[in-house]
């Protein structure tokens, strides 16, 4: 009797070990190891800037120039595979390092657009030009100058492209009974350079610049994802950061270039797909101890 115990025991020692050794670990979206890919399209506000342009035969302040973002009318174009990326977009690969957290690398394409016919403070000296009426002297005693944009335009629109390493994280807000559908909120910080290419209307010509890093950046983002069958997602974000832009090109081959720093608020509309990586020691099936 007492070797039929003995056995019993032993089956169900083995028969445990090797019921957790085939037991299946869930796979889920917040959890470690898990990797996601993001694209989608955004929508950015800028706040007023003085804008320092600098060139031979001119430095002068622009005070609180105004600027906005330039979506894209058509519809076609954010859905045509030839035309995606021409939109203000945004694209992100990310890594859940541990449970909840993930890092990321990506980068969104904001188009930073100067107003047409402000009426601006000018502050300096615009010395040499032969096709603009804004050569003289300014103070702030000089009063508001009319800006023409013919006279004087500023844009990134190819564009001003904000690369980022952002530490996230996921809070569940709501999930179904068997997990296929779940809400989450999401918050985290980014830092990184920013590209930009600049379109420069000045003196009566127009000056495009090649793409080159201008800048960094740094932000803080939130947002509410919506998870689905823990393989797809779609997410409403939001961001805000601020921008230094200390030697943005406006004139290829020549010293001209303008300097100035701005905050930004951006939305975005994204939508994603979840990869799950194998763990290290191939224990990827092994249960939650």
């Amino acid at each position: 009797m007492r070797n039929w115990a003995l056995l019993l025991i032993l089956l169900s020692v083995c028969a445990n070990v090797d019921a957790q050794k085939w037991s299946s670990k869930k796979k889920f979206s917040t959890r470690q190891n898990t990797m996601y890919f993001y694209w989608g399209y955004n929508r950015s506000i800028y706040s007023k800037s003085d804008v320092n342009f600098q060139g031979p035969g001119y430095n002068f302040i622009a005070e609180d120039l105004k600027a906005h973002d330039r979506p894209s009318r058509d519809f076609i174009t954010y859905v045509h595979p030839a035309s995606i990326s021409i939109p203000q977009f945004n694209i992100r690969v990310g890594y859940y390092y541990v449970d909840h957290w993930d890092i990321s690398i990506g980068y969104d394409h904001m188009k930073y657009v100067m107003q047409k016919d402000q009426t601006l403070y000018l502050i300096g000296n615009i010395s040499s030009t032969t096709n603009s009426e804004l050569y003289g002297t300014y103070d702030r005693s000089t009063g508001k100058i009319p800006i023409r944009e013919q006279d004087l335009h500023y844009e990134n629109t190819n564009g001003l492209n904000y690369i980022s390493v952002q530490l996230n994280n996921t809070t569940p807000r709501y999930e179904t009974r068997n997990q296929k559908f779940a809400i989450h909120q999401r918050l985290g910080v980014g830092l990184g350079p920013v590209v930009t290419q600049t379109d420069f209307f000045w003196d009566g010509e127009q000056h495009h610049s090649k793409f080159g890093l201008t800048g960094y950046g740094l932000s803080v983002h939130t947002g509410v994802r919506f998870d689905f069958f823990n393989r797809f997602f779609l997410q409403s974000n939001w961001s805000g950061g601020f921008i230094h832009l200390p030697n943005n090109r406006t004139i290829q081959d020549a010293p001209d270039f303008a300097k100035h720093k701005f905050v930004y608020g951006q939305w975005e509309l994204l939508g994603g797909i979840f990869f799950y990586v194998p763990a290290i020691n191939g224990c990827d099936s092994c249960p939650n101890w």
